[in-house]
């Protein structure tokens, strides 16, 4: 049975139509899936004359989003960009917790639309929280290596007081389910950075890395003895030495710190997975890109990625221990 596959929009006015679109024209993916978009039936339409896609010859289902005085404006954040990708997402979440479909794939959204639509979440991943009742980590996937976020999206001064133990312990326990059942990884290991500079510098520089993820780590090696935990370690030195080869996930402290290195790494050959939820959900690895929307420059490799990638994992859940 081929997997059932859920797009969302994202942005109507940045690159997702576009990469959808693209995505859809591959008959490699459309013969090997069942995908169903959510979207607007005009704003597919609009970016098929874009893309100069024969938009009536793509195999795939349509759930339609009506939508008054809907107005396109590539490049640019608007309400109700907003909240068309924030309805989209909504749908998307409801129908893969009822479990008509399989996998959910998420187009990129623009924070500053769903802001104008007074969607008070800053991304994806705080929003599916919500919306199942979950708690869930933001892990980045790539050929190259796998990094895990114990934060999303807070401003940088709020860091610190979001790694508590409590949540700490929580994004670890979701990164070895990871590993071990999404992965299927027998004895996987994951590395564990700091947040202060040389993580900590032994309590000269922060005491966060002593106090709060050193005693869980210990903790943690003792519960699981079939996984290499290893930290924490200063970010520059890690990256810098190639250590991150080393090992099968890498958990970051904070966005940019485990972002920068993914995507100089990466490039847009890489996904995003919520790890956590109570169904799979994958995204590619960029954001709505304005500068390059309605210029037909896309390039929808990340999405086709991401498609593959929650059906793995997908398969991989599904089965038995």
């Amino acid at each position: 049975m081929k997997t059932r596959v859920l797009i969302t929009i994202g942005d109507i006015n940045g690159i997702g139509p576009e990469i959808i679109l693209k995505t859809l024209r591959r008959k490699s993916v459309t013969s090997k899936y069942n995908i169903t978009v959510i979207s607007p039936l005009k704003v597919l339409e609009y970016w098929a004359g874009i893309t100069k896609i024969d938009f009536t010859s793509l195999d795939f289902s349509l759930i339609d989003l009506p939508v008054r005085n809907l107005k396109i404006s590539p490049s640019k954040s608007t309400a109700i960009a907003g909240k068309i990708s924030a309805e989209a997402i909504l749908i998307g979440a409801e129908l893969c917790m009822g479990k008509t479909y399989d996998v959910l794939v998420t187009s990129p959204v623009s924070k500053n639309s769903l802001r104008l639509a007074s969607v008070k979440f800053p991304g994806h991943t705080e929003m599916l929280e919500k919306l199942t009742g979950s708690s869930a980590c933001m892990i980045m996937i790539s050929e190259l290596l796998r990094v895990a976020l114990l934060t999303n999206h807070p401003p940088l001064r709020k860091v610190s007081n979001l790694i508590t133990e409590k949540n700490f312990r929580k994004k670890l326990e979701i990164c070895i389910e990871f590993l071990i059942r999404d992965l299927r990884l027998k004895n996987p290991s994951l590395a564990v950075l700091g947040i202060n500079p040389h993580a900590g510098d032994e309590g000269a520089l922060g005491k966060e890395e002593s106090e709060i993820m050193e005693p869980v780590i210990k903790e943690f090696k003792a519960k699981y003895k079939n996984v290499i935990i290893e930290g924490p370690y200063s970010a520059d030195g890690f990256f810098g030495s190639k250590k991150y080869r080393d090992f099968d996930l890498i958990v970051t402290a904070y966005h940019d710190q485990g972002l920068i290195p993914f995507k100089m790494l990466s490039g847009f050959k890489g996904i995003n997975y919520s790890a956590g939820l109570p169904f799979v959900r994958t995204s590619p690895d960029h954001g709505t890109a304005f500068e390059i929307a309605g210029k037909n420059l896309a390039d929808e490799t990340s999405m086709v990625l991401a498609i593959s990638m929650a059906e793995r994992i997908h398969k991989n859940k599904s089965r038995r221990y």
